[in-house]
């Protein structure tokens, strides 16, 4: 099989196609012929510097990955072979406390297709058999059904399953444009909320109000922090959602309301944060960290999408062997939506 391997650390040209043999299922396993992967900021903080301590190389990025059922291991259902599938990317032992507690999110040998195992820029993937998700691609195309594991069941734990969001509430969440905002205004908005996002630039903020927010901030232009006030005549939010980390933490905290609560759940910008203490106990106001999802709650999104309850936000698909463009153009900043590969 072709796969995208890198081998050191820096631009592109760490990462190039190379010809490698193809996985073998073991017992309890699948290999996926992969067909569309969708791309994360992950990819390219991991090919520039190690960001999580159990990377290593050589290794395979790509962590939304959709494709059919080529081969099965022994002990796996016949009836997946040749069915088309989304992969949950995150594999666990099945047998540590954490495990057999029910709480597989916090597994002591946890490991993510794409970050700490090999992923789907790949033409072959191989991952457990409870890990491959059905799907039906007379519903949503294949690069939309790529579009969708990993920002959109992180916006569903954060917002739902952590933050509980109330009907009336009014909600930040930020960057409109990435895969995770896009998802997390449609399901703050689903959940009967008003919805504050923020934009980097002038150009994404009808596509933002599209998405369904309504109030956009370009933060290019203005403090969000004030703007988001404002718009609650002075009050604050109810909830911010921190899927940035840095010193967007501090601001979130400023943008609540008395007894308000921000979700942390990325670090896109920084994993450090300074906050004011007195900012917080002052206030009543409550930092609650996001945890790892469950695999019903990666079903249970996908089945929103497929419902019609979500929508997917593509910004561009291209192929699979324009991966160094695709990855480009998520790093320029200037992407709405997600961006996808596809092999077909």
């Amino acid at each position: 099989m072709r796969a995208w391997l890198q081998v050191a650390f820096g631009g592109p040209e760490v990462r190039r196609l190379t010809e490698l043999p193809d996985p073998q299922p073991g017992p309890g396993e699948v290999v996926v012929d992969v067909l569309a992967c969708g791309l994360n900021r992950l990819d390219i903080l991991q090919r520039k510097a190690p960001v999580i301590p159990v990377f290593a190389l050589p290794h395979i990025a790509g962590m939304d990955i959709v494709g059919t059922v080529a081969e099965i291991g022994e002990g796996v259902d016949a009836g997946l072979l040749g069915r088309h599938v989304a992969l949950d990317p995150v594999v666990v032992c099945q047998t540590c406390d954490m495990c057999v507690a029910g709480k597989t999110y916090y597994c002591r040998g946890l490991r993510t297709a794409g970050s700490t195992r090999h992923g789907g820029f790949a033409e072959k993937v191989l991952m457990p058999a409870v890990n491959a998700i059905p799907i039906d691609p007379s519903t949503l195309s294949l690069a939309e059904y790529a579009s969708i594991p990993v920002a959109s069941v992180t916006a569903w734990h954060g917002l739902v399953g952590v933050a509980r969001l109330q009907p009336g509430e009014t909600v930040v969440v930020p960057a409109a444009g990435s895969g995770v905002g896009s998802a997390g205004i449609q399901v703050a908005k689903n959940a009967g909320c008003t919805v504050i996002t923020t934009v980097g630039s002038a150009a994404k903020v009808d596509r933002a109000y599209q998405t369904g927010a309504d109030v956009v901030i370009d933060r290019s232009a203005t403090d969000w922090v004030q703007a988001a006030r404002a718009a609650t005549g002075g009050k604050g939010v109810d909830v911010v959602f921190d899927h940035v980390g840095g010193p967007f933490l501090q601001e979130a905290i400023d943008a609540l309301r008395i007894e308000g609560r921000v979700v942390m759940s990325g670090t896109t910008a920084s994993d450090h944060s300074t906050i004011r203490s007195t900012s917080l106990f002052h206030w009543g106001k409550n930092i609650l960290a996001h945890g790892g999802y469950s695999p019903a709650e990666m079903r249970e999104v996908i089945g929103e999408y497929e419902r019609g309850a979500l929508k997917p936000v593509i910004d561009s698909v291209h192929s699979f062997d324009e991966l160094d463009q695709a990855e480009a153009r998520l790093e320029s900043g200037e992407f709405s939506g997600k961006v996808v590969v596809c092999r077909q």
